[in-house]
C-alpha cells in the first residue's frame, strides 16, 4: 500500500525491505492507521503543556515505574492511568506499589493521582468493553507506551503479539475522537553497532541524529529466529513514524542499555548485570569485559522523557537517550575489593556452566556464543557512546546531568545488600587484604613509571598494614557492605601516592619549592576552627586547600596554570561524584558543611601516607592507635611537607611570581607538634579554646555518626569514653607542649570560642594585629559578606542536637580529664 507523504518525514526512510513477518506487520499496522484515520478524521490533540490525563503502559516494568514516578513528580496535577494485567483494580494498584516500593521509590502523596485500569495489552480494546475504552478516548491526552517483551532470546514471532501487534490497540485509542501524543520506548538495540559494542567491524562507527538502521546488518547479527527483540521495535518505530506522517504527535525513545538507577534499583535480569554478577560468583571475568558498560540509569532516562514529552515546543521524533559524556576515571572491580582473573570466554563459560542453574548466565549462552566475539573479544572497552544526543540535548528543558558511574555501582551495591535476602544471586565477598593492596600498588607505580619503593617506602607500607590488620579485626565492627568503599579510598590513596611520585620525577624543580612561615589553626574539634579557617581564607594573601585537590592531588592534564581550580577543573566534578555515592553531604548536614569549593583541613595528606590519627578517629582500631603512638608522625610530616611542596608547584605554574602563605587547619596537628615543628620550623599557630563540657558533647555526636557510616554500633558510653581518653590526651600533651617550648610563643596566637562568636571580625582583627599583618578594607568587606552568607546558611539548616550524658559523660568528669588544659587556659586568662 502507499504510504502517507513520505517526503514529510524528518527521518529518513529504512533501505530495504524487512524480514517477511515483520513486512506484513508493519504493512497491516500501517493499513489499520491509514483506514482509521480516513474514517475518523480525529481532531487535533492538545498541547504538551495542557496534559491533564495520559495512559502509561508497562507500568510495573523497569523504566515504567520510574516513568510513573517522574510524570507525577513534574507534573503536580497530572493524573496517570496505568494500564495493568490483574484481577482486579486492588489487585492492579497492590502490584504498581510493590512495584515502586521494590525499587525504593514510592511516594505516598502521588497515590491519589495513579488510577488503575485492569486490562491486557493484547487484547482488543486492552480487553476493555466498549463503554470504558470510549470513555478513555474521550479523557485520554497521551499515551506512555512502554509495556514490552524485553527478552533477547526470543525470535520476533514468540513476541510479536506484545510488542509489535499489540501497537494496533494503542493506536485505536490514539486515532480516536482527537488525535493523542503517543510516547514509545524503544531501543538503542536496533542498531547492531550498539548492539555489539562498537566492536569489530563496527569499530569507529557512530550513530547519527534520526539515523535509521542498517538493515543488511540486522539481518546478519539479528536473526529473527532468534534474536527478535530489535525486530519488534523497529516495526513498532516504522509504525508510529507513518501515523506521524498523517498527523499523529510522536515521540520515539531510543533507550539504551539499562539496569540499574542512580538510587541503587537494579534489575537482576539485565544481561549486562547477570554477567556481571556471574563473573563475581566464578571469581573471573572473560576477556573484555568491563562493568564500565552501557549502563544509563533508568531514573535519569525517566527523567529525561517526561520532561521532553511534556515540552510543547519538542522539534525532533527519535531521541537518542544515551550518555555521551566521557566518565573522569576508569574503574574496575578489584579498585573495590573483588578480584577476579581475566581469562578467555570459553574459560569463564566452563567455570559458570559446572554451576548449573546456580549461575546467573543459566539459560543465556546461545545469546552470549553468539555475540561473544562482539562482546568478550574487542579489545579496548569503550568509554564514550559514539552517538549522537542531539535531540535530548536539545528539546529537554534542562541540562541533562547523568550521574557518574561511579555512584551508579556504589549504590546498586548497596541496594543489593539491602536486598540480599529477594536478590537472585550470591552477593559478592569483598576483600580487604593487604597483599592484595600491594599488587594494586605496584600496577599504579607501573602505570606511573616510578620505582615501587619511590612511590611506596617502607614506612608508608609499614602504615598500611597495620591499618588494614586494624580494620579487618573483629572489634573494629566494619560494615560488610561499607568494605567497598573502604577499599575504593585505600586504593584512591595508593594511586596519589604514584601520581605524585611521577609528577616530582617529571619536575625536579618541585624539590626546590619553599613553604614559609605557614599558619595552622589547631584548636580542638568543636571549637570554631573551620569558622575562622573559611572566614580567614577570605584574605587572598593565603592559599587554602580545597576537597577536591586533596582528594586529587595530581592534575592529569598538567595544567595547572589554566585548567586547575576552576569550574571545569575535572577533580572538583570528580570529588563532587564520589561524595554523592557515599551521601555523606546529606548524612552530616546539620553537623559540618561540606562543599568541595570551600577550603578544607589537610588531614587527607596524612591519610595518604596510612599514618594518621584521623583514622583512629573515623574507625575503632585500638591496635592501630597504639602502634601510632608507639611510631610517631615523623615520617608522615616529611609526606606532609613534601607534598605542600607539589601544591606550592602548582599553585605558581600560574603566576611564577606568585609567593603566598598556607592557611592550614587540622585539630590533630596538636598530637604532633614536634614533628610537625621538625618541618615547618617557621609556622605560626592559632588556637581556639573552649570548655571542654561544651564540646565534648559536639565531639562525640560527630564521631558517632562518622563511625556509624561504616562501622557497627557500639554502646555509646564506650565511644565517650574513647574519645575523652583520645582528646584529653591530645589537648593536655599540647600544652606541656607549649610550656617546654616558650621560645616559640610569639608564634602562637590564642582565641576564645565564645568572643569568635560573638564578635568574630573583632577577633580575626586581633589576630592581625598580634601577627603585624594588615587588614586590608578590601580583606574586611570580604569576610563581611561571608559572614553574612554562613548566618543564612546556619538558619537554614537543621540543628545539631547532642548532649553529654548520650555518652555516659558527665560536666565534673570531662573537667576532670581536662585538668591540665583547663589550667593552662586560666592561666593564660583566655576566656
Amino acid at each position: 500500500m502507499a504510504e502517507i507523504s513520505p517526503a514529510s518525514r524528518a527521518v529518513p526512510s529504512l533501505a530495504g525491505r524487512m524480514p517477511l513477518q515483520c513486512h506484513r506487520d508493519l504493512d497491516s499496522l500501517q493499513g489499520f492507521v491509514h483506514s482509521t484515520i480516513s474514517g475518523e478524521s480525529p481532531a487535533a490533540p492538545v498541547s504538551a503543556d495542557e496534559f491533564q490525563q495520559v495512559l502509561l503502559t508497562g507500568a510495573t516494568g523497569l523504566v515504567g515505574r520510574f516513568l510513573l514516578r517522574e510524570l507525577l513528580r513534574q507534573n503536580d496535577s497530572l493524573v496517570v492511568h496505568c494500564l495493568v494485567r490483574a484481577r482486579d483494580v486492588e489487585h492492579g494498584f497492590a502490584r504498581i506499589r510493590t512495584a515502586l516500593e521494590h525499587a525504593e521509590i514510592w511516594e505516598d502523596a502521588l497515590e491519589s493521582r495513579i488510577r488503575v485500569t485492569v486490562g491486557d495489552i493484547c487484547a482488543a480494546q486492552f480487553g476493555l468493553g466498549d463503554a470504558e475504552f470510549e470513555d478513555l478516548c474521550r479523557c485520554i491526552d497521551a499515551v506512555y507506551h512502554l509495556a514490552a517483551d524485553l527478552s533477547l532470546t526470543s525470535s520476533y514471532a514468540s513476541i510479536r503479539a506484545v510488542n509489535s501487534s499489540s501497537l494496533r490497540n494503542v493506536l485505536a485509542l490514539c486515532l480516536r475522537i482527537r488525535f493523542k501524543h503517543v510516547f514509545y520506548a524503544s531501543t538503542m538495540g536496533v542498531f547492531p553497532e550498539y548492539f555489539c559494542n562498537f566492536s569489530n567491524e563496527f569499530s569507529g562507527r557512530r550513530i547519527e541524529h534520526h539515523m535509521q538502521p542498517d538493515l543488511a546488518a540486522m539481518k546478519r547479527l539479528f536473526p529473527p529466529g532468534f534474536v527478535g527483540y530489535p525486530w519488534s521495535k523497529l516495526v513498532s518505530e516504522q509504525v508510529l513514524l507513518f501515523a506521524n506522517a498523517a498527523g499523529l504527535p510522536v515521540a520515539i525513545f531510543r533507550l539504551p542499555q539499562t539496569g540499574m538507577s542512580s538510587t541503587g534499583f537494579t534489575q537482576a535480569s539485565a544481561v549486562a548485570v547477570s554477567v556481571h554478577y556471574a563473573a563475581m560468583q566464578v571469581e573471573m571475568v572473560p576477556a573484555s569485559f568491563s562493568i564500565q558498560s552501557y549502563a544509563e540509569p533508568v531514573d535519569t532516562l525517566s527523567e529525561i522523557c517526561a520532561a521532553i514529552s511534556a515540552n510543547p515546543g519538542r522539534r525532533f521524533k527519535i531521541y537518542h537517550c544515551c550518555d555521551t559524556q566521557p566518565p573522569h576515571d576508569d574503574f574496575r572491580p578489584a579498585d573495590f575489593g573483588l578480584y577476579l582473573r581475566e581469562v578467555p570466554y570459553e574459560t569463564f563459560k566452563r567455570a559458570c556452566q559446572a554451576l548449573g542453574e546456580r549461575s546467573p548466565l543459566h539459560g543465556l549462552w546461545d545469546l552470549l556464543d553468539f555475540f561473544a566475539p562482539y562482546w568478550f573479544a574487542s579489545g579496548e572497552a569503550r568509554g564514550v557512546a559514539p552517538v549522537d544526543d542531539r535531540a535530548i540535548r536539545e528539546d529537554c528543558p534542562f541540562a541533562v546531568r547523568w550521574p557518574a558511574l561511579l555512584i551508579r555501582h556504589a549504590r546498586s551495591y548497596d541496594w543489593i545488600r539491602r536486598q540480599r535476602d529477594a536478590w537472585p544471586y550470591p552477593v559478592p565477598h569483598v576483600r580487604l587484604d593487604f597483599d592484595r593492596l600491594m599488587t594494586q600498588a605496584e600496577g599504579y607505580a607501573e602505570w606511573a613509571g616510578v620505582p615501587f619503593d619511590h612511590a611506596y617506602p617502607g614506612w608508608i607500607r609499614a602504615g598500611l598494614q597495620h591499618l588494614v590488620e586494624a580494620l579487618s579485626a573483629r572489634q573494629a565492627g566494619l560494615l560488610e557492605e561499607r568494605r567497598p568503599h573502604v577499599v575504593y579510598e585505600l586504593n584512591r590513596q595508593l594511586r596519589n601516592n604514584a601520581a605524585l611520585a611521577r609528577e616530582w620525577r617529571q619536575h625536579p624543580e618541585i624539590e626546590r619549592e619553599e613553604i614559609v612561615r605557614p599558619v595552622f589553626i589547631v584548636g580542638i574539634n568543636r571549637t570554631g576552627t573551620t569558622f575562622l579557617h573559611r572566614m580567614m581564607a577570605r584574605d587572598r594573601r593565603f592559599w587554602t586547600l580545597r576537597r577536591y585537590e586533596l582528594a586529587e592531588p595530581v592534575l592529569a592534564s598538567g595544567e595547572y596554570g589554566t585548567e586547575a581550580w576552576t569550574v571545569g577543573d575535572p577533580r572538583r566534578a570528580h570529588v563532587k561524584e564520589v561524595l554523592e555515592s557515599i551521601r555523606v553531604v546529606e548524612q552530616f548536614a546539620e553537623m559540618h558543611h561540606i562543599d568541595v569549593d570551600q577550603p578544607e583541613e589537610d588531614f587527607p595528606i596524612l591519610r595518604q601516607s596510612f599514618a594518621s590519627w584521623v583514622n583512629a578517629v573515623a574507625y575503632y582500631v585500638p591496635d592501630y592507635r597504639r602502634w601510632l603512638a608507639a611510631t610517631g608522625s615523623g615520617n608522615a610530616y616529611a609526606f606532609h611537607q613534601r607534598v605542600m611542596r607539589h601544591f606550592n608547584w602548582q599553585r605558581r605554574q600560574r603566576n611564577r611570581d606568585a609567593t603566598k602563605v598556607w592557611l592550614f587547619k587540622m585539630p590533630f596537628h596538636l598530637m604532633e607538634l614536634e614533628a610537625l615543628l621538625a618541618n615547618y620550623p617557621d609556622a605560626i599557630f592559632i588556637q581556639t579554646h573552649r570548655e571542654p563540657a561544651q564540646f565534648m558533647g559536639s565531639w562525640n555526636s560527630l564521631v558517632d555518626r562518622i563511625r556509624s557510616v561504616s562501622l557497627e554500633p557500639r554502646p555509646p558510653h564506650e565511644t565517650g569514653a574513647e574519645q575523652l581518653d583520645l582528646m584529653s590526651g591530645m589537648l593536655n600533651e599540647a600544652m606541656r607542649f607549649r610550656e617546654s617550648r616558650p621560645e616559640i610563643e610569639s608564634r602562637w596566637v590564642d582565641v576564645s570560642y565564645r568572643d569568635l562568636v560573638e564578635n568574630p571580625m573583632a577577633v580575626v582583627n586581633a589576630i592581625y594585629e598580634r601577627l603585624e599583618w594588615r587588614f586590608e578594607p578590601v580583606v574586611a568587606a570580604e569576610m563581611e559578606s561571608w559572614l553574612e552568607r554562613q548566618a543564612e546558611q546556619r538558619r537554614q539548616g537543621p540543628p545539631h542536637r547532642y548532649r553529654l550524658e548520650d555518652f555516659g559523660l558527665t560536666a565534673e568528669r570531662v573537667a576532670a580529664a581536662f585538668e591540665p588544659y583547663r589550667e593552662f587556659v586560666a592561666s593564660r586568662k583566655i576566656a
